[in-house]
């Protein structure tokens, strides 16, 4: 079978390196770049890797474009420090025939998200471009969740296994409810939202939390995990109104020293 190579981008991952470098000790090869860890992190990486790299942070695309040009082999597993790969995707993946492989560009699977220890359904399937040719595909640029596209939609295709998210983790509230790591990334999204044309009207904050609110609890199922989901969904909402605020505030910036 045609090898495959993992990486694995981190930073300051210690209490989830280990079981992601562990779900996949399947492939061939296992790239970890660290971006400047202060914790336990590198040394326990470094028992699991084949390459350690030290890399500054380029951003969340950049980075692990960079990882996978470490790569000694083409196909190209691409995990987050607090992922796992679970057995039934490590099975599926070591199936695939040179065939299967020659015919296609990207294989996406499922991620299951998990917060507080418990399974986030109304997020599922969230399909993730993770198996990869590093040279029949084009990375894309966006600031938080990047993607890998085919050179051709009709070379992608899904499996059925999937990869957990926080599956290990042992952060809880700060984790997921942290002010400073939220402003930051709210930024880094308005900031992008704003390059890329987009502005913020009233209607989109009186109407855009409410709605965000109301889609992650009814349309998605949120309610059927109860409190849980209520907690989630308001999470949601108040996350799309900083989202909108930020951009409005960029915006008017803008407007001022024009």
């Amino acid at each position: 079978m045609t090898s495959i190579s993992a990486v694995i981008c981190c930073q300051n991952a210690e209490d989830t390196i280990g079981p992601a470098c562990a779900s996949v000790a399947w492939a061939d090869e296992l790239i970890v770049v660290d971006s400047g860890s202060t914790d336990g992190t590198a040394k326990i990486a470094r028992e699991h890797a084949d390459t350690f790299v030290v890399e500054p942070w380029r951003g969340y695309s950049q980075q692990k474009e960079y990882a996978a040009s470490v790569a000694t082999h083409d196909w190209v597993f691409v995990l987050d420090a607090d992922e796992t790969c679970t057995p039934a995707l490590a099975e599926e993946i070591r199936g695939l025939s040179d065939a299967d492989l020659a015919a296609r560009d990207v294989y996406l699977m499922k991620r299951r998200n998990f917060i507080f220890g418990r399974h986030v359904r109304a997020w599922d399937p969230d399909w993730q471009s993770r198996l990869i040719h590093r040279e029949r595909v084009t990375w894309s640029g966006d600031v938080l969740h990047e993607n890998r596209l085919p050179s051709d939609a009709g070379r992608q295709q899904r499996l059925d296994g999937a990869i957990e998210h926080k599956r290990h983790s042992q952060r809880g509230f700060e984790d997921y409810f942290l002010g400073s790591r939220l402003d930051a990334r709210l930024l880094m999204v308005a900031r992008d939202m704003h390059d890329r044309g987009r502005r913020c009207s009233t209607l989109d904050l009186l109407f855009r939390p409410w709605l965000a609110f109301m889609k992650f609890l009814i349309v998605k199922r949120g309610f059927l995990d109860g409190s849980f989901g209520v907690l989630l969904a308001q999470k949601t909402a108040v996350t799309t109104q900083l989202k909108y605020a930020a951009l409005w505030a960029i915006q008017n910036d803008v407007a001022e020293r024009e």
